[in-house]
């Protein structure tokens, strides 16, 4: 055993001077699950007990920015990972975060292959800063998984105490088989090329019960991002929404129906399709008004010729970088998007959307947000960013309980578990007059 710590504190030292640290006062990376630690025992590594944050089986969800404590002294870690016997030779390792935007393949997180077979990562933050993360080999189909296969949560390091740390990746979703399929009710799915981002989208439609009993009835329409994490387990990163089962459960107790369609996100690309304005330290962003042209020009047209749809009762709904982006649609098409619901938006990635929505001439007709307090490694700072956006909104004639609903959850997270439970909510207010 002493000899085995002296070789891991050995080759920790020895990447500590050819690595150098990743991180500083802009950056850093960590890992973790059920770790050991060879340089002691340490409580700040642990796995919290919440769904994966991300947003799909290509999310990259992002939480708050992690906004370290200024004027700190720094911590550096080194991780020394043990992966399954079966990862490919040819593998590469990485750490996707709320540091990174979730980024799966983020070259400055990349880890280095060790003789003996493990990876490792040099690491520095400010003492205090937490962050979320997990590791992959590229992308959320090779994200690592439980021992069983199963998903796992986010893993989460406290930067207190430099020192070594041995942790272990069970193993890699890509090695099981998908999960089940979960779809109820009526649920198509079709694809549509994009011009304006130039590749081919998959499309989620669901129909209400009744929608084959009365011919003559029109229905309300939601539009929702990250279509893959909304019907079905099977093609969700960590969980899905339930929307089906929810609004199939509705219609049975109230008679509420609605269409709502899905759009699956780009995988690699979402934050860049989801982000309105380009993130410079990120360095991601920016296709946010294609993607809006897509389904302003092309999928809606294409929805409303083929369905019995009601034109002006038209609603966008998303969470995260997903919610950020239906802010946005609301007040750069308002006259399409009457309705908008935003689940925990990404506020941070994007502060231009303050001014934004300040200057537009008009907005939507009613604005449903939704919070917890326990969202990503600064909730604090999620909040307070929840109340500038409040404050906007209230200086622009927006009124709670009239057309604007803020909902804060305590202990809520960011996952689709939480935004999931509060769908009914939001779409009954939203679309019940």
């Amino acid at each position: 055993m002493k000899s085995t710590k002296a070789l891991t504190l050995f080759i920790a030292i020895l990447l500590i001077a050819s690595l150098g640290c990743i991180g500083g006062s802009n950056g850093g990376v960590s890992s973790t699950q059920s770790p050991s630690t060879s340089a002691g025992t340490h409580s700040s590594l642990w796995t919290s007990t919440r769904a994966t944050s991300s947003v799909s089986s290509t999310s990259n969800t992002e939480t708050t920015a992690w906004h370290p404590p200024q004027g700190e002294k720094n911590v550096t870690v080194t991780f020394i990972v043990s992966v399954p016997g079966y990862t490919p030779q040819n593998a590469s390792v990485y750490i996707a975060g709320d540091f990174n935007g979730w980024n799966t393949e983020d070259e400055r997180f990349r880890l280095k292959r060790l003789p003996d077979g493990r990876w490792a990562i040099n690491l520095t933050f400010p003492y205090g800063t937490v962050i979320s993360f997990k590791f992959t080999r590229g992308s959320w189909e090779t994200v690592e998984v439980g021992p069983a296969g199963g998903e796992i949560p986010d893993r989460h390091f406290v930067f207190r105490k430099s020192g070594v740390y041995e942790l272990r990746v069970y193993n890699w979703r890509d090695h099981f088989e998908k999960a089940t399929h979960t779809i109820s009710g009526n649920v198509k799915v079709f694809k549509m090329f994009s011009p304006q981002l130039n590749r081919t989208v998959r499309v989620w439609v669901y129909l209400p019960p009744d929608y084959g009993k009365n011919e003559k009835k029109r229905y309300p329409v939601l539009y929702m991002l990250d279509g893959q994490n909304i019907f079905d387990n099977a093609t969700a990163f960590a969980g899905e929404w339930g929307v089906d089962e929810t609004l199939e459960e509705l219609y049975n107790k109230t008679g509420f129906s609605i269409i709502v369609v899905g759009i699956d996100n780009g995988g690699e690309r979402r934050i860049d399709e989801y982000a309105p304005w380009k993130n410079e330290w990120y360095g991601k962003g920016g296709e946010g008004n294609a993607t809006l042209e897509f389904i302003v020009e092309n999928l809606k047209p294409y929805i409303d010729a083929l369905y019995r749809t009601e034109r002006g009762e038209t609603g966008i709904m998303g969470s995260s970088l997903g919610g950020l982006l239906a802010l946005y649609a609301g007040f750069a098409y308002p006259d399409t998007f009457r309705y908008v619901g935003a689940m925990s938006p990404s506020l941070w990635f994007n502060p231009e959307i303050y001014g934004f929505i300040e200057n537009a001439e008009r907005g939507p007709e009613k604005i449903y947000l939704y919070w917890g307090t326990s969202e990503g490694s600064n909730p604090q700072k999620m909040m307070e960013d929840g109340r500038k956006l409040v404050e906007v909104l209230k200086e622009k004639g927006y009124v709670e309980g009239r057309n604007l609903k803020v909902v804060v959850e305590e202990g809520g997270e960011h996952n689709e578990r939480y935004w999931g439970r509060h769908f009914a909510e939001a779409v009954t207010w939203l679309f019940g007059g």
